[in-house]
């Protein structure tokens, strides 16, 4: 998946998830995680954000949380 973030010092205001997953299953969990996240998220701190299961999908989150953990070290060198 990929992860998009915009952030006002510091602070998550937008979010996108793109689900790339190729089975079926998978995509569905991706897709309904992509949905529900921005409400977790917006508004929070991102050395504060870390997700755990989520619209049903429990694999999900660990590949968000390290797209966010990308995002913030990006963040700490701009």
């Amino acid at each position: 998946m990929t992860v998009d973030v915009s952030l006002e010092r510091n602070i998550i205001t937008e979010v996108e998830v793109t689900p790339h997953a190729t089975n079926e299953t998978s995509l569905e969990l991706q897709q309904r995680f992509a949905e529900a996240v921005p409400a977790v998220v917006i508004g929070k701190d991102i050395g504060e954000v870390e997700v755990g299961r989520l619209a049903g999908s429990s694999g999900t989150p660990d590949g968000f949380n390290d797209a966010i953990r990308q995002i913030r070290e990006q963040a700490k060198n701009e």
